[in-house]
């Protein structure tokens, strides 16, 4: 075959494979999907009404005056043997300054939206994968929510046994944070390496891999309890979505994914509301104002909405272009 000939093939094969990878891409329902529930949390992010609390205790001066008062607001922790007392959801519902209203109904349903929204994607590539001949694989996803599900049960237990003296302070929660998110990040990829070039692992890789995971666990579950307020379902989404875009090889997923992470670790550090002040947003009364009190997820739910809309418009154009073409 000429040099003319070998390179047509190989410009052909080329093309062929970047038409096939457009054609698996199906990450904008994940995106759409996501941002929707992580927007549905708003109603359930009321703060606690302190003035009208039936548990107020206020103190009063010999005149009647009111001297000072103390409330707590509810949370879901309760006392397990041998732990302490031990919070499961906190990771959902902590954090807050002035405390959430129904902190049993948000870390629920955060719950609900890990695992919802993973059923969803792996369905949803799986369903695509049927319907146009091309699948991406969903496993690494699969594994990277099914370890992120295991860290965030940990974390109770690991801030149940070291107290407050494992939390950083707020300066060293914002690198602590960044750390997070890149140690995770950083042991997705090595393993998606790994698997790869070991496809059939003998009996003693298996095992040092399963220690590795389990290590790799704890050490993130543990970095995870000194750094992680009220954002644990963000940050689970975003670790996913981060994946998704590295097995979907697209420039604009890893946008939408690298932006949702960023505006994420401003929402752990509570910046939100400087955001909004900055922003000069007149957003109304912050104990009963829905935008205010869900300001930690509005951003985050815009930006997969938006990333989503953008990722379907194209891909139907795409798709129009080369029907036409």
């Amino acid at each position: 075959m000429s040099d003319a000939g070998t390179a047509g093939l190989l410009d052909e094969m080329s093309s062929l494979r970047k038409r096939t990878r457009r054609e698996r891409r199906g990450y904008w329902f994940p995106l759409l999907v996501f941002g929707l529930l992580t927007l549905g949390a708003i109603p359930l992010m009321r703060q606690f009404d302190w003035e009208n609390s039936p548990t107020r205790r206020c103190d009063h001066h010999p005149d009647g005056r009111v001297s000072s008062c103390s409330d707590q607001p509810p949370d879901t922790a309760f006392e397990v043997p041998g732990f302490g007392r031990v919070d499961p959801l906190a990771v959902f519902n902590s954090g807050f300054i002035g405390g959430i209203a129904h902190p049993l109904a948000l870390g629920l349903y955060w719950l609900g939206v890990l695992v919802l929204g993973f059923l969803a994607t792996v369905w949803w590539y799986r369903w695509r994968a049927a319907r146009v001949g091309v699948e991406t694989s969903t496993r690494a996803y699969a594994q990277v929510t099914l370890y992120g599900l295991a860290v965030l049960l940990l974390v109770p237990l690991i801030s149940a046994v070291t107290g407050r003296s494992i939390r950083l302070s707020h300066w060293e929660q914002r690198f602590g944070s960044v750390a997070l998110v890149l140690l995770s990040l950083g042991a997705v990829l090595v393993a998606m390496r790994l698997s790869k070039a070991d496809r059939a692992p003998s009996r003693r890789r298996r095992v040092l891999g399963g220690v590795a995971v389990a290590f790799t666990v704890l050490v993130v579950a543990t970095l995870a309890a000194a750094t992680i307020d009220k954002t644990g379902g963000l940050m689970l989404i975003a670790i996913g979505l981060l994946t998704l875009a590295v097995l979907e090889r697209s420039a604009w997923c890893t946008v939408v994914a690298v932006a949702f992470t960023g505006v994420t670790l401003l929402a752990n550090i509570s910046y939100m509301g400087t955001i909004f002040y900055r922003l000069n947003w007149e957003i109304g009364p912050r104990d009963t104002n829905l935008l205010f009190n869900g300001k930690d997820v509005v951003l985050p739910g815009a930006v997969l909405i938006i990333g989503g809309v953008v990722a379907l418009v194209g891909q139907w154009w795409t798709s129009r272009s080369g029907r036409t073409g």
